[in-house]
């Protein structure tokens, strides 16, 4: 994949429960091959029972502005959604810890993530970019810190039985869903709503 177009498509709908193809915009259909990838790792009926959403972020980054949330958190906290993870340049940093449990409160939760991670660098892990990762709410990660400024892609797809409705995620007008968006909370980034 070679991205050229600078993007930013936030939790968009390329498929609904039940559908057994994808419904995306045209200029999307560069990614096909990461959607067909994540489909293959899955089960077929948790395939075919969930959402599936793309985020495609094509974004000038500089270590002022790494072009996604910085800290470590998990995707898809306190849920069972699965999310791949794709990027071309200032890969993803992950914590290879043990299991750890956390607060179910998102601040003190957020702390945790950064106190556990931060204290063992030996447990950090890069992987090469243009690989597709597996990750569920365990997988602990945060953006690059040491950003090469530059056009970095990075693409998330994300696999959950949730509809992700809220004010700000993109609209996929050939899916036509047709469902009401919440208002985004302040203080956590979960994009199906409060939890």
């Amino acid at each position: 994949l070679c991205p050229r177009e600078m993007m930013f498509w936030f939790y968009c709908p390329i498929k609904l429960p039940g559908m057994l193809g994808f419904a995306y915009p045209p200029n999307l259909h560069q990614f096909y091959p990461l959607m067909r990838l994540a489909e293959a790792d899955l089960h077929e009926e948790q395939w075919r029972s969930s959402y599936v959403y793309i985020t495609a972020k094509t974004l000038y980054t500089t270590p002022e502005n790494p072009g996604n949330r910085p800290g470590w958190h998990s995707a898809g906290f306190l849920t069972d959604d699965i999310n791949y993870i794709w990027c071309d340049a200032n890969p993803t940093i992950f914590w290879e810890g043990g299991p750890v449990r956390f607060s179910t409160d998102h601040n003190v939760a957020l702390a945790e993530m950064d106190d556990v991670a931060e204290s063992d660098p030996a447990g950090h892990r890069v992987y090469p970019v243009k690989h597709l990762l597996r990750l569920d709410q365990s997988v602990l990660h945060k953006v690059a810190t040491d950003v090469r400024p530059g056009i970095r892609t990075f693409v998330k797809i994300s696999v959950s039985t949730e509809r992700y409705a809220l004010t700000g995620n993109s609209i996929n007008h050939g899916l036509a869903a047709d469902w009401k968006s919440e208002a985004r909370q302040a203080e956590r980034n979960c994009p199906r709503g409060a939890l």
